[in-house]
């Protein structure tokens, strides 16, 4: 196993090129836990973390990630390989992408002096992707051409995520090519998408999970034929949704009325009733939604402060009653020592 610590408070430059990953069993960690607390920055460059070969059981956590200009993450592995992503965060990245699991996606040096991460001339040429598991991740106020995470042809599962103010031109989480979704108690909050859908599942892809889901004030339309969906879009089999043209399909609905993230307790509520077809499509996939109506107000938008003072009354009446109480060692490529920073390698052992 590799297992690297980036020093608290530090950052870290990318300019001179990403830390690429090519070997088994690598983590990168902020501290001592791996808590974006502990405030672990990297910043600038065209690309942070480029995961590429056959490289497996990657695993990153506690980083903060910022100014990317072409995707701050390409997961490029191949398809049985595994990433995990544990409370990281991206803010204020520009590019295609934030994330981009792409099985055979590269970054050459002509990418990055133009600058530009064309992501739509990629499609056609991914083969079955990696798998990518997000646990409390944060993505806000990032400007995008493309999309904040961009599966093509993998498997995606986020839980605990936060996207908040991204703008971007397919949505928040795109899928294409095959890939997969599953998608648990996460929250999208302002986000603008030209393209139908803050999350957008092509007419080849599938949404395996829709859990404890919610959107607030998410707007789309760059289209001029009327369609709009600002939850889950789901393209109807045989509909191009590239240029708007043709582009018929499912809007289905975010599952919780409040975020799960901002309420310490909510109950799951229970998918139910119809989707609703958006431009004359048809839906490929029997993926049902819950009705209710959200307010377009933005005074009734859902808050939580009468029960946070509720809570704090009664914590104040109980304090005052009574006071109650890896490792396979695999050897490290040179490859991965391309950031300027305190970036430092501990607890490498080898085993027999």
């Amino acid at each position: 196993s590799l297992y690297f610590k980036i020093c608290p408070n530090s950052t870290l430059d990318a300019s001179s090129g990403p830390i690429i990953i090519d070997y088994d069993y690598v983590t990168v960690q902020c501290g001592n836990n791996g808590q974006k607390s502990d405030n672990c920055q990297i910043v600038g460059g065209f690309v942070h973390f480029h995961i590429v070969g056959t490289a497996t059981e990657i695993e990153l956590a506690g980083l903060r990630m910022s100014s990317s200009k072409g995707s701050s993450i390409i997961a490029a592995s191949t398809k049985d390989a595994t990433l995990k992503i544990n409370d990281c965060e991206w803010l204020a990245n520009s590019g295609a992408s934030a994330v981009l699991i792409h099985s055979n996606a590269t970054v050459d040096a002509s990418s990055s002096v133009t600058g530009i991460l064309d992501i739509s001339s990629m499609l056609d040429s991914s083969e079955a992707g990696m798998s990518v598991t997000m646990s409390g991740v944060g993505f806000m106020q990032n400007v995008l051409t493309y999309g904040t995470v961009v599966n093509v042809g993998g498997s995606l599962s986020i839980d605990k995520g936060r996207f908040n103010g991204n703008e971007v031109r397919v949505g928040d989480i795109a899928v294409m090519e095959s890939g997969e979704l599953f998608i648990s108690d996460s929250c999208f909050d302002e986000s603008a998408s030209m393209v139908p859908g803050t999350i957008f599942i092509d007419d080849t892809s599938f949404l395996q999970e829709n859990v404890n889901t919610f959107g607030f004030d998410n707007t789309d339309g760059g289209f001029g034929n009327g369609l709009s969906c600002t939850d889950i879009f789901i393209v109807a089999v045989g509909s191009d949704c590239s240029t708007g043209v043709n582009c018929n399909g499912t809007c289905t609905t975010f599952t919780s009325k409040t975020c799960p993230l901002d309420v310490a307790s909510l109950p799951t509520i229970t998918p139910g009733g119809t989707d609703e077809v958006v431009g004359g499509g048809t839906d490929k996939k029997d993926t049902p939604s819950t009705e209710y109506v959200r307010s377009k107000n933005p005074q009734d938008k859902p808050s939580v402060v009468p029960v946070v003072i509720a809570v704090l009354v009664c914590s104040f009446i109980v304090f005052g009653l009574g006071f109650i109480i890896f490792k396979r060692k695999r050897k490290k490529p040179a490859s991965e020592s391309a950031f300027q920073g305190d970036l430092a390698e501990v607890d490498v052992e080898d085993s027999l």
